[in-house]
């Protein structure tokens, strides 16, 4: 078998139209762009505000579930830290008495949903429900009375059988609600 014969014109043609090739291969695998980025790491925040008279008032971050030790830290609150290794969750409050007691709470509506946090559907009280987007006081009042009536909802979508909410009011508030389990609404006091 005699392999073809190609003069240099047709030579020449090969060798680019291969060369034309292999960049095009090399453009599409991206061999001329720099390296992407890896993508942004997912801080999670944790936010607790710390009142009372016996510490520095305002929401601390952390970047993992504090102790109350390290919350006593930040805020420089008054005498000695609790003893306890338990870790504070994010959206809780804890209130500092001159005397060192303290109590750990949810934080207020207004502030969970400005720090981007979700409100506890079955543990909101009307004044945090209203801060939601187009939930006003009256209509937070029926979900209060909805809860108080029927009991704690099982998932965000029951609340839909309150007067007032449909699918696109339910659509706009349900990022902004949570069913969590468990939680009470004064979780330590000493």
């Amino acid at each position: 078998m005699r392999l073809p014969y190609f003069n240099r014109r047709q030579q020449g043609v090969i060798l680019l139209l291969a060369a034309g090739l292999l960049l095009l291969w090399a453009w599409r695998a991206n061999f001329f762009r720099a390296p992407s980025s890896p993508p942004p790491r997912q801080l999670n925040f944790i936010f607790v505000e710390v009142s009372g008279p016996g510490a520095h008032p305002g929401v601390y971050v952390f970047g993992h579930p504090p102790t109350l030790a390290e919350i006593w830290q930040k805020s420089e609150a008054r005498g000695p830290a609790p003893a306890t290794a338990e870790k504070v969750t994010s959206g809780r409050r804890v209130e500092i008495g001159e005397d060192g007691h303290y109590q750990v709470l949810p934080m207020h509506g207004a502030e969970l949903l400005t720090l981007g946090l979700p409100l506890d559907l079955n543990q909101a009280s009307a004044t945090d429900l209203a801060a939601l987007p187009g939930v006003g006081f009256a209509l937070a009042q029926r979900i209060v009375d909805y809860r108080q009536q029927h009991g704690p909802f099982k998932k965000v979508d029951e609340v839909m059988q309150v007067s007032g909410i449909g699918p696109r009011l339910l659509e706009k508030i349900k990022p902004r609600l949570i069913i969590a389990e468990g939680k009470e609404t004064a979780d330590k006091c000493r």
